[in-house]
C-alpha cells in the first residue's frame, strides 16, 4: 500500500519481478493472482477495471527502455506535454541532470537524436525519459531503474532533482541500488525466484 504523495521504493535483484510489478501498474499486464489496486474519486478500484489508456493517463512510467523517437530533444520531452514552454522543456532537463550537457551541445534542445536516440548515450537516454515524465502530469510515477547506466555522484544527484520535483506525487522507484536513494522512507525487497521468502521487517 503506497499512501497519496508519499514515495517508496522497490529493490531486488534482476530477474526478482521489479519491471514486471511496473508493467502491472500501468496496465500493460494484469494480475494472474492478486489485485492491483488505485484511489479514485469513489474509492478503490481494480485496475483491470478501468481503461488502459485511463490508468497511463493516472499512471506514468519511465522504464529502463523507454523509446527515444527521430526527432529532438526538446521534441522527446515535449512528447509529455507539447504545449510547454521552453523554460518548463529546460526546467525538465535540469531536474533530470540533463540540462547542462544539452546546454553544452551546438544545437541545445534543438539537437537531433538520431533513430532510437542513437546519438545519445545509455545514461543520457535514460535522463531524457525522465525528464519526459517530470514533465508531465501524472499523479502517480513509476521510476524504473532510473540510475541505470550513470555514474553514482550522478545517479544521487538525479534522484535528489526529480524526487524534489515529484514531491507532491506518489513515486514508487524500481531499484537494485537503494544505496542511491535519497532518504526514500520505505524500501521493500523482492526476492530473487530461488532466494526463498525475503527477510522479515
Amino acid at each position: 500500500t503506497v499512501a497519496p504523495g508519499t514515495h517508496v521504493a522497490v529493490e531486488g535483484p534482476s530477474g526478482s519481478g521489479k519491471s514486471t510489478l511496473a508493467a502491472t501498474l500501468v496496465r500493460f499486464l494484469d494480475p494472474v493472482s492478486g489485485s492491483a489496486r488505485v484511489l479514485s474519486a469513489t474509492g478503490s478500484v481494480e485496475l483491470a477495471h478501468l481503461a488502459s489508456d485511463d490508468v497511463r493517463r493516472a499512471i506514468g512510467w519511465a522504464a529502463q527502455d523507454a523509446h527515444v523517437f527521430d526527432s529532438t530533444i526538446a521534441a522527446n520531452v515535449r512528447l509529455a506535454r507539447p504545449s510547454a514552454t521552453d523554460d518548463e522543456v529546460w526546467a525538465a532537463l535540469d531536474r533530470a541532470a540533463l540540462g547542462g550537457f544539452v546546454r553544452s551541445l551546438p544545437d541545445g534542445v534543438l539537437t537531433a537524436v538520431g533513430e532510437h536516440g542513437r546519438a545519445l548515450s545509455g545514461g543520457e537516454r535514460q535522463r531524457l525519459t525522465l525528464a519526459r515524465l517530470l514533465l508531465a502530469e501524472h499523479r502517480i510515477v513509476v521510476l524504473d531503474e532510473p540510475t541505470e547506466h550513470l555514474d553514482d555522484d550522478t545517479a544521487r544527484r538525479l534522484l535528489v532533482e526529480a524526487l524534489h520535483a515529484l514531491a507532491d506525487r506518489t513515486v514508487v522507484i524500481l531499484t537494485h541500488r537503494p544505496d542511491l536513494l535519497p532518504g526514500v522512507p520505505t524500501v521493500l525487497r523482492l526476492a530473487a525466484a530461488d532466494d526463498g521468502p525475503p527477510p522479515s521487517a
